[in-house]
């Protein structure tokens, strides 16, 4: 890739998750990375406007700070949907809510049913509002993009405001939803039985963290290669950095042990980044605030810099 072709979305969101300090995480990184890589262009910021006050009401339980998160995702939707149409974007986010608008702003350039979604996490991030156990819309991502609400696990009820919400964020794509069979999980190792029984129903692959220790990287990413082989041609990678191994990844919010390894990561971020398929690599969930060993935002750093020298 022509490194001028880099396009660097900044998204410091971090009300989507249930601890702060994941707005702090994209800027840490781009610190890091700066002193070790050239980057070839100024990075775009979507930067939080919400009064602290403000956002720690919680209107909606099962939907929390869900309209001051479909304005922040608005707004980083139409950024990458703005993006130039032959870079490829580094999406830097806070907390993993963020995927919300970047998948949004992501279909809005291109065929939902040519869209396919590589979700590298310790969690599945499958909930609704109905099935949600926390109301903690980083838990909700990836539900928004295949728009199916799982209302057989159905565990809470909702007002008409809280679903009229849910259907805004929902609809943030403009477009149909995403095939679930062109959506990939990888390393997970925590979910619920909702997310499970939706995994099931709507015939969504998953690689858990155990079979690739079991089997190798390896025959993990040449499993989603064959995957995606006659379907959706164009990606968006999103990479938590739970999904590695507590072990390496302290600074986060939400640590399960079992992960990746730092070099699984590292390899998969390189095998991701080398397919032409490859559109969009998101990072998130780098919490500063939760470092007690090497930063987070130095681990991360010698994962990406790599990808950009």
């Amino acid at each position: 890739m022509n490194k001028k072709e880099l396009n660097i979305i900044v998204s410091g969101w971090e009300y989507g998750a249930g601890k702060s300090g994941t707005a702090k995480g994209p800027d840490a990184l781009l610190h890091a990375l700066e002193k070790h890589v050239n980057l070839p262009n100024s990075p775009t910021h979507v930067d939080q406007t919400v009064e602290a006050e403000d956002v720690e009401h919680i209107y909606f339980p099962h939907l929390k700070r869900a309209r001051h998160l479909l304005r922040h995702q608005s707004r980083l939707a139409e950024t990458i949907e703005n993006s130039p149409p032959q870079s490829r974007t580094l999406l830097l986010t806070g907390d993993h809510s963020n995927a919300i608008g970047g998948i949004a702003g992501f279909c809005r350039k291109r065929n939902p049913q040519n869209v396919g979604i590589i979700w590298i996490d310790a969690h599945l991030d499958l909930h609704s509002p109905y099935t949600t156990p926390s109301g903690n819309i980083h838990g909700m991502s990836v539900n928004t993009a295949i728009e199916i609400d799982n209302l057989d696990c159905k565990v809470n009820d909702l007002d008409v405001d809280c679903i009229s919400l849910w259907e805004d964020i929902k609809n943030l794509k403009k477009s149909d939803a995403v095939d679930p069979q062109n959506i990939v999980f990888m390393g997970i190792r925590s979910y619920e039985n909702p997310e499970i029984h939706l995994i099931k129903t709507a015939g969504i692959k998953v690689i858990f963290a155990e079979d690739i220790h079991k089997n190798g990287i390896d025959w993990a990413l040449n499993d989603i290669l064959e995957h995606f082989k006659s379907r959706a041609q164009e990606w968006y990678v999103s990479f938590d950095v739970d999904s590695m191994d507590p072990s390496v990844s302290i600074g986060t919010g939400t640590p399960v042990a079992g992960g990746l390894s730092k070099s699984q990561a590292q390899t998969t971020l390189q095998f991701f980044w080398k397919q032409p398929q490859t559109k969009l690599l998101e990072v998130t969930e780098i919490n500063p605030e939760l470092d007690t060993k090497k930063p987070m935002a130095e681990e991360v750093c010698d994962l990406i810099r790599p990808l950009l020298q």
